[in-house]
């Protein structure tokens, strides 16, 4: 008989408890292990029902657009996160190599040398500025933030992403520390500190 695969949190407790089977006896043991992921599936849909009371949904039609949405938005964050890491590193033809393994390697499932790409840039010179001529989004920028966006080299919709983003969620917690930004927004932990230096600087955000 196939054993039963759970959520990853879950099994993670399953695994480690296993050793536990013989002290508690078999249907003991399942009883507890049910129990927890029952648990896990509760506050799952729990979270999940709080969001879309946080957003403004009501019913169940709305939050099946709501996730396709949130879906669609999700997966061109990711392309544009991509796009600028490319933007980056495609002027040093060694590192945007790396750049390529490491990618292959998240394809493939295993787990890429993260690392790789940073200490090949140690000794190398700087990437010129980001050239934002016919990038979607530039004519949305100051001239301040289109410096911003050359120097970090991050294309103009995703900076505006993570703007909106920043800013959002700031408004909603009464401010932002720099560790809630790097978990907000997924990228090289150097850029988005120059990003959040930048929105407190500009007063789009205040620190908590």
């Amino acid at each position: 008989m196939l054993e039963r695969r759970y959520p990853k949190e879950v099994q993670d407790m399953y695994d480690a408890m296993r050793r536990f089977a013989r002290v508690l006896g078999p249907t003991e043991h399942d009883k507890f292990i049910e129990s927890h992921a029952l648990e896990f599936e509760l506050r799952r849909e729990i979270a999940r029902l709080q969001e879309y009371r946080r957003v403004g949904i009501q019913t169940f039609c709305s939050a099946k657009v709501y996730d396709r949405l949130k879906r669609s938005r999700e997966e061109e964050r990711k392309k544009r996160i991509m796009l600028s890491e490319v933007l980056q590193y495609i002027q040093d033809s060694n590192a945007c190599q790396q750049w390529l393994h490491k990618q292959a390697a998240i394809d493939a499932g295993l787990n890429p040398v993260v690392a790789a790409i940073s200490s090949s840039a140690v000794g190398r010179r700087s990437a010129p500025p980001l050239n934002l001529t016919g990038l979607p989004g530039t004519d949305k920028l100051n001239e301040k933030e289109k410096e911003l966006c050359q120097v970090v080299r991050l294309v103009p919709g995703a900076y505006l992403e993570y703007k909106a983003a920043l800013a959002n969620e700031c408004r909603r917690q009464g401010g932002l520390r720099l560790a809630q930004a790097r978990a907000l927004i997924k990228i090289d932990v150097n850029k988005t500190r120059k990003i959040y230096d930048f929105l407190i600087r500009e007063g789009y955000i205040n620190k908590a």
